[in-house]
Order: structure tokens, then C-alpha cells, then sequence
């Protein structure tokens, strides 16, 4: 126990005492037991504080939430946001480079839900090669490392004065205010990051100092985080393309392969906010945030490549209409794309900046509050891909049975392989926000309804996303690029597969500087430039009235879009130069009447009954919204028509839904709950794609008719599913934590998609997810062991017709904290103790996509403050 434990616990012991001596024996005995509860207040600190306190802000909110709090100033429960929120019931996470960075609500995919920092949006960029994820809503969580959060709030059920925007859920992230932050407070953390896959070491740094003056009306709040992540991640698989159907009927693997994929990524994040009390009426507010990361990724990449050899095929196996081994001779393809063995090497530098400033001025008067925001934030982001691919003609084989695995001939060497494609992509994207925001809180001698909030918001947003691309021709081979050594322990294992070289990048850039590029040109077949400007407002009621309280309310928000583009004649596809672009630019612009209703019930002091029930939208992502079409004539378009083409759609409407909710809530404990949940949730319409036949003019302007893929307001379907709570303080510093979410999600087909056999999928929905976390926290000793787990998920369906999944995923971590003295503790987490991998498939588990192997993390290291 600290010092200042301990004399806060001497200074009520001695108050209780000298209450005990002058006050009558039926006092003493109510004084002794308020006194025994306020001495258990202040022994629950820690990581127990932090739980009963997000215990706390769930049992009094209005509406359906839960939260997660810090232990303390920079001593949150994990090492990101996203891979903290996983553990509240109905919420999953999607990773990448190793990391959660986006969160899936009660089924629905991450760009259909929001997040809020501090209340308001935060500008988010991309440091992406990847043009098959253009730039989307969804918030990336990388960007704010967990050293920052006091506490995350999920709201399951709207309400009117919160933004809309979300149909599974809104997350808000809040920081500490200066002056509810103690004065002269400094947090300090140092810690070396090792993971286990590459044996490598890197450093992650945070720091927070408080201060305020002696009047107490004047505060700053600094914090800084710099973080090195790197990561190593072994791949076995089958390529991004899949599986290939033969005229014979059978799926063929595309491209059977090994790929090990380095990344580091480093992170700096600074805070700073300031506060004024400037009277007793007047507060004043500036918060800003600034976050910088830069990032190089390499790939290296070998296997058996199939596309253009299955007819020399021999020893196939088959499992059902698979082909999941097979030998391949040398040269049973001939040509370009058609060689037996496929080496490919991508090189990334790039990276991102935000920034967010939000100005708050509240004015309390006699009966009323008025708050406003004044806001701006804004991010970039950008990357160079530098890709450049080889082939060989050698004897392989594959099999895909488990693990996918090949083999080359032995007597290949990296001067066998000969350059075949090389591009150069540069990716810029960017986006803008500038918003005011007016608040009143108006509070009422009513039985009923105890205050009012009225408001109004505008938000001024702007999207843009950009692409060039240069290709080169030349001779080149793979031996001028490498040494010859390969990448060993492959996915935890001695050795390497076949053919998996290093590769020289340096070396490579120095070779298209000395070799002139063939074509560079700008890309407006993945660019858009987009405009929003929203303007809502709202009026809630909240009510207060015996043992009910909540709040009812309508929030309406209209949207004018504009979105500027290109319309393309592609004349020869892969040629820009001979494109013919016409500027083009449309306007959208739709209402949305939101109102939503939230009861509590407090049926006895330790069980509460909620309702929710509520109008929501979600906006569609902007890469939909691209004014943008891409067309060329074709021998392939189908009967009747002249060519075929792709585009995005600036006139969508939102995703609307209407959702239900109802919970029972028992309290068995202050730091104990078991509940129950359940939720519906009636999409009226779901953003799809269809082909739709228009008549567009060729390069000479003669019109023709082409069928065009692009999305489109569809139907909807519903998601519905329960939720189940377990927490409980088992006493002796001992503790669990557990939920469970069943979601079922079913989307509606048209007659035409019945016809076709066609069964609609709502991407990202686990059918089951659930966590369990034990700890004990007791004599300086604080430890954690939590389990998480969701089920598989579609993920999209791929150009060669097939649906691909992400198979069920579990994992395990730890942290073990000891606290050395009354200021130092040592930290220690481990991150996917179980060693999990991360697995897809296509269709049916036979045909395997990607497995993913991260290998451990470690933390270690040590937590100050003063």
C-alpha cells in the first residue's frame, strides 16, 4: 500500500473512531458500516478500480453501453484500443500487421460503425498499397495508442445528442481533463518490444505530466508516445486470386506460395490540453492531438504457379471437385504468365499524419448549460509500392492438404528467373473536417423529465484519394537482386521453402533509375475527390421519474454530397495513354429523421430492465460514392451488349435500419453483474451491387450500350442475436470476467438471386464471439490471463466467383505487473501466447486460402509516476 493510501486510510480510521466515541450505539453501528464502505473504496485501486469503475459508469448510464477504464494516468488494460475493446461483449476485431486495429459491433462490419474521440471525429489517412481497400469510414485504431485513453464508452443504443452515423455501434474515447487531473502528476513508461517470429527488439516510450495553478482554475495535460513496431509474418497460401474453375469443372489452385511479409512502423503520438475555469460559470477547453507514423513494408514471395500449366498435370489428387495436389513438369506452360514458378517482391515506404484540434467553451447558468465546439482535424497519408515479379520454368509440385506447401526443382537458382512485370504505385489520400457545434441543456422542475438537450451540428468534410503508376521494360534477372540467401525459420520452423530468397530493394530502385520507365501516368480509374456537408440537429427529453429514468428524443441530419471524378473510355485497358476522360461531377443530397428511445427500469436496488429502440444510419463508404466510370468494349460483355465497365455510384443513400434492444442488468455485488442482452436489428437497405445497362458514348462518341458494375441501395435483411455478461470479484484480490454474443445475421435476396441460387452474406458477422478474463491483484502483484475468440466471418467475394472467409480465430494473452515501490512497477505482456494463426478459405475449408503466422509479442518493462 502507498503512502498516501495509507494516510487516507489513518485519517478515516481516526474519524471513525472519534464518531464512535460521542455518538449513540445506533449511529456508531450506521457510521461503522458507511465508514467500512468508504474504506473499501479506497483499497479498490489498480486494475480492480478500473473494473469496478466501468462497472459504475455502465449501471448509470441512460442508454445501453459499457466501458473500459485505466488503471491509472498512461496504465490502460492493453496495448491497443482496438485489442481493449474486444473484450466487451458484442464486439470483435479484425487484424492486421499483427495488431487489432478495427472493431466490429454486434455483427456489423467496421465502416458501419463510428468512433468518437473526446465526442468528435478524427481525421483518418492510409498508408495502403492495397487498391482492393480503397480509403472507407472505418476508424483505424493504430493511430491512438492506449497510453492516451481514461476511458472507452461503447453505446450499443443511440441517442439524439449523440452524432449519428452508426448501425452497430459508436465508440467514444475520452482523455482526462487538466484540472480533474492531481497537479505536478508525471507518468512515465519504457518498455522493449520483442517478438518472437523475427528475434527482434524495439522500444516504446510514453510520458504524461500534469500541472495546474495554485488557484486551481488553470491546467495543462501533455502527453507523448513514441512506439517502434515491428512485425514479421510467415504466410502459406494460395495467392490473393484464389482458386481458378477448369473446363472440366474442378477448382485449381491459383498460385500455391510462401510469403514473408517485414514491416516496421513507427508511431509518435503527442497530446496537449488546456483548461480554464475563468469564473465560476465560465470553462474553457482545447484539446489537440498530433500523430505522425512511418512505415516500411517488404514482401518476398515463391511458389508453384499454376494459371498457365494445368494441362500438363500429373499425380492430381482430388478432394470433391479440388484439386489439392498435384505435380507440374517443366514447361508445361509456355509464354509470358505461364512459367511453372512465379518469384514476387513488394517494397513499401510511407506513412501518415493526423491532426485534431477541438476548442470547448461551456457556460453554466441558473438552470442551464451552453456548450460550443469549434473544430478542425485533418490527415494524410501516402505510400510508394514499388513491385517487380520474375518467373521460371522449372519441375514443381503442391498440395494443400493442411498446410499449403510446394516444391521446386533443386537445381534452381535465382538467374533461371527473368523479369516479367514491374510497376511503381504511388497512393495519396487525405481528409479534411472543419465543424461548429452548439449544445443547451436546459434542466426542468418536472416529475417526468428532469432536463432537456437541444442542438445543432455542422460538419464541412472532405475525402480525396489519388493513384500513379509507372512501369518499366528492360532485361533484368533475379540474380542481380539478391544474394542468394533465404528466409529462414520459416513460420516458427528450421529452414525455408523453396526459392525464397532475399531481395535488394536498394538495389532495384538504382535499376529503374538507370533503366527509363515505359509509361507514368495518373490514375482516375482509382481516384475520387469527395464532398460532405452535414447539418443536424436534435431535441431529448431526459427522464427521471421514481424508479425509471432514460431518455426519448429525435435527431434529424441532412447531407449534401458532391462528388468529382471522371467518366473513361478504356480504350486499350492497359494503357492510360489512350484513355478518353471527361470530367464529370454529380451532386447528391438526403434527409434522415432519427428518433430513438432509451428506458431504464430500476426494478430493485440491484436489478435494472433497459429498452431501446431507435431509427439509425450508417453513410456509405466513399469509394461507393466515387464519381467515377471505366469502360471498355469487349468480345465478353454478353448478348446485346458492346463493351463492359465498373464505377462507383455518387447518388447512394444511406444504410438505414430500425433496432430493438432489451437487457436485464443484476448487480449482485459493487463490483459484480450477470445480464443478459438482446438486440434486432431491421436493415431496410444494404449497399450491394448489381450490373446495370447504360448507354455511353466510345472515343468517337458513337453511343453504345455496356453493362456497368456498380453499387447500388439494395435490400436489406436483419441481424439479431443475445448477449451474455458474467463479472465477479471473487474476493482475495481474485476475479473473472466473461461474455458471450450470439449474432444471426440473414440478408434478403431479390427473385433474381433466389433464381440464380445466390445467398447473401453480411460481411464481418461471427456468428459466435467470447472472452474470459481471470485476474488477482493483491500484495504489489497484478496479473491477467484473458482469452478471446470469434468465429468465422465472410469477407467478400473474390472475381473468380467464390465466397472467401476468415476462419474462427482464438488467442491468448497475459500481463503481469509487480509494483516494485510506491512509485515504480515492472510490466510484463504477452500477446498470442498460443502461438494462433490466422487462416482463410474459399467457399469450403478444402480450398484453403491464407495461413498467417505473428509468432509471440513481448512487453517488458517499467511504470513510473510521481
Amino acid at each position: 500500500m502507498n503512502r498516501l493510501q495509507r494516510a487516507i486510510r489513518l485519517a478515516n480510521i481516526s474519524l471513525f473512531t472519534f464518531g464512535a466515541m460521542v455518538a449513540l450505539p445506533t449511529m456508531a453501528q450506521d457510521e461503522s458500516s458507511k465508514e467500512s464502505q468508504r474504506l473499501e473504496e479506497v483499497e479498490v485501486t489498480g486494475y480492480r478500480g478500473a473494473v469496478k469503475k466501468s462497472l459504475d459508469i455502465k449501471r448509470n448510464a441512460d442508454v445501453m453501453m459499457d466501458a473500459i477504464s485505466a488503471e491509472d494516468v498512461g496504465k490502460f488494460p492493453d496495448q491497443t484500443v482496438a485489442d481493449a475493446l474486444q473484450r466487451v461483449a458484442g464486439v470483435s476485431v479484425e487484424k492486421s500487421e499483427g495488431e487489432a486495429d478495427r472493431v466490429s459491433i454486434r455483427g456489423t462490419p467496421p465502416h458501419l460503425n463510428m468512433t468518437l474521440f473526446n465526442g468528435q471525429h478524427v481525421a483518418t489517412a492510409l498508408a495502403s498499397a492495397d487498391v482492393a481497400s480503397p480509403p472507407s469510414r472505418s476508424f483505424n485504431y493504430s493511430l491512438l495508442p492506449s497510453e492516451l485513453i481514461n476511458t472507452l464508452e461503447v453505446h450499443k443504443s443511440p441517442q439524439a445528442k449523440i452524432e449519428e452515423g452508426s448501425i452497430g455501434g459508436t465508440v467514444i474515447v475520452k482523455t482526462r481533463s487538466p484540472l480533474s487531473t492531481a497537479s505536478n502528476y508525471t507518468a512515465l513508461s519504457v518498455k522493449d518490444i520483442y517478438q518472437e517470429s523475427s528475434s527482434e527488439h524495439s522500444p516504446a516510450i510514453s510520458g504524461f505530466y500534469s500541472w495546474k495553478n495554485e488557484g486551481n482554475d488553470f491546467g495543462v495535460n501533455l502527453s507523448y508516445v513514441s512506439r517502434d513496431n515491428r512485425i514479421q509474418r510467415d504466410t502459406s497460401g494460395v495467392g490473393y486470386r484464389g482458386f481458378m474453375a477448369g473446363a472440366d469443372g474442378s477448382y485449381l489452385p491459383d498460385n500455391v506460395r510462401a510469403t514473408r511479409y517485414n514491416s516496421d512502423k513507427d508511431l509518435r503520438t503527442a497530446t496537449l490540453a488546456l483548461e480554464w475555469q475563468a469564473n465560476d460559470s465560465l470553462n474553457l477547453q482545447f484539446n489537440n492531438l498530433v500523430s505522425k507514423v512511418d512505415q516500411v513494408n517488404q514482401f518476398i514471395s515463391n511458389g508453384a504457379w499454376n494459371s498457365g500449366a494445368a494441362a500438363g498435370f500429373t499425380n492430381v489428387q482430388l478432394a470433391g471437385d479440388t484439386i489439392v495436389a498435384a505435380d507440374v513438369p517443366d514447361a508445361a506452360g509456355t509464354g509470358t504468365w505461364a512459367e511453372e514458378s512465379l518469384y514476387s517482391t513488394n517494397y513499401h515506404e510511407g506513412g501518415y499524419e493526423t491532426r485534431a484540434h477541438d476548442l470547448k467553451v461551456e457556460f453554466t447558468g441558473e438552470g442551464y448549460t451552453l456548450a460550443g465546439h469549434l473544430g478542425h482535424t485533418a490527415a494524410e497519408g501516402d505510400i510508394v509500392d514499388d513491385q517487380v515479379e520474375f518467373e521460371a520454368s522449372t519441375n514443381t509440385s503442391f498440395e494443400i492438404i493442411g498446410t499449403p506447401s510446394y516444391t521446386l526443382d533443386a537445381a534452381l537458382t535465382p538467374a533461371d528467373y527473368s523479369r516479367i512485370y514491374t510497376h511503381r504505385n504511388i497512393f495519396a489520400n487525405s481528409e479534411d473536417e472543419t465543424y461548429a457545434q452548439l449544445d443547451l441543456n436546459l434542466e426542468l422542475q418536472n416529475d417526468w423529465i428532469s432536463s432537456v438537450d437541444v442542438g445543432v451540428k455542422h460538419r464541412d468534410h472532405m475525402k480525396k484519394s489519388d493513384f500513379w503508376k509507372e512501369q518499366w521494360i528492360g532485361s533484368a534477372t533475379l540474380d542481380q537482386f539478391t544474394s542468394g540467401n533465404s528466409a529462414d525459420d520459416f513460420m516458427g520452423k528450421s529452414g525455408s521453402p523453396d526459392g525464397l530468397w532475399d531481395f535488394d530493394a536498394a538495389a532495384w530502385k538504382q535499376w529503374t533509375v538507370d533503366n527509363p520507365a515505359l509509361r507514368a501516368n495518373y490514375r482516375p480509374d482509382y481516384s475520387f475527390e469527395m464532398e460532405e456537408k452535414v447539418t443536424s440537429t436534435y431535441v431529448q427529453a431526459n427522464l427521471d421519474h421514481g424508479q425509471l429514468h432514460g431518455n426519448v428524443g429525435v435527431r434529424y441530419a441532412r447531407t449534401d454530397a458532391t462528388s468529382r471524378g471522371y467518366q473513361m473510355v478504356k480504350v486499350v485497358s492497359w494503357n492510360p495513354d489512350t484513355w478518353t476522360l471527361e470530367p464529370g461531377r454529380v451532386d447528391n443530397d438526403y434527409s434522415s429523421v432519427l428518433p430513438s428511445l432509451n428506458l431504464a427500469y430500476d426494478l430493485q436496488d440491484d436489478m435494472i430492465l433497459r429498452f431501446a429502440a431507435a431509427k439509425v444510419i450508417s453513410r456509405p463508404d466513399y469509394d461507393n460514392l466515387a464519381m467515377r466510370r471505366a469502360y471498355a468494349k469487349s468480345a465478353w460483355a454478353g448478348a446485346g451488349y458492346d463493351g463492359l465497365g465498373a464505377g462507383g455510384n455518387p447518388e447512394l443513400e444511406p444504410y438505414r435500419a430500425n433496432q430493438y434492444d432489451f437487457s436485464a442488468e443484476y448487480y449482485f455485488t459493487d463490483s459484480s453483474i450477470v445480464s443478459l442482452a438482446l438486440f434486432y436489428k431491421d436493415i431496410e437497405s444494404y449497399i450491394d451491387t448489381t450490373q446495370s445497362a447504360e448507354q455511353l458514348p466510345d472515343e468517337n462518341g458513337v453511343i453504345g450500350l455496356y453493362n456497368i458494375t456498380i453499387p447500388v441501395n439494395g435490400i436489406g435483411g436483419r441481424n439479431q442475436g443475445v448477449e451474455l455478461t458474467l463479472q465477479h470479484d471473487l474476493g482475495n484480490g481474485f476475479g473473472l470476467l466473461a461474455n458471450y454474443t450470439y449474432s444471426d445475421a440473414d440478408m434478403l435476396e431479390t427473385a433474381e438471386e433466389k433464381a440464380a441460387g445466390i445467398e447473401k452474406q453480411l460481411p464481418a458477422n461471427s456468428s459466435d464471439t467470447y472472452n474470459a478474463t481471470a485476474y488477482y491483484e493483491d500484495h504489489g502483484l497484478s496479473a491477467r490471463l484473458a482469452y478471446n475468440y470469434r468465429s468465422r466471418y465472410y469477407t467478400g467475394t473474390n472475381r473468380n466467383g467464390l465466397d472467401k472467409y476468415a476462419d474462427g480465430y482464438g488467442q491468448v494473452d497475459a500481463n503481469i505487473s509487480y509494483q516494485l515501490t510506491d512509485n515504480v512497477s515492472l510490466v510484463l505482456q504477452l500477446l498470442n501466447l498460443t502461438d494462433s494463426e490466422q487462416t482463410s478459405f474459399w467457399d469450403s475449408t478444402e480450398r484453403v486460402g491464407d495461413i498467417h503466422q505473428y509468432g509471440r509479442r513481448v512487453f517488458a518493462g517499467i511504470n513510473a509516476k510521481f
